[in-house]
């Protein structure tokens, strides 16, 4: 099994940011009006399912995967689209 590489702590800022942008409510008690929930064990953040577009997050974390040379390099083939083996 191939082992998914850690976010480096610089990127996080840019993730809040993205959740935050994608937020369907204002007022939330389960992540108390954060966006997210934390970090998991790869250093990525777990968006809120309750307050947040969690498809459009991911499709925004995805483009920003690809725009930005680091993540690109660390992540750039987890995103990319399945080939279908028809």
């Amino acid at each position: 099994m191939e082992a998914i590489p850690r976010l480096p702590d610089a990127h996080l800022a840019a993730a809040k940011d993205l959740i935050t942008s994608h937020r369907k409510r204002t007022r939330c008690r389960y992540c108390w009006d954060r966006g997210y929930l934390g970090t998991n064990q790869l250093n990525m953040l777990v968006p809120c399912a309750k307050c947040v577009d969690t498809d459009a997050v991911m499709e925004a974390w995805r483009k920003h995967v690809r725009e930005t040379p680091e993540l690109a390099e660390l992540y750039g083939s987890y995103f990319e689209p399945e080939e279908d083996a028809a």
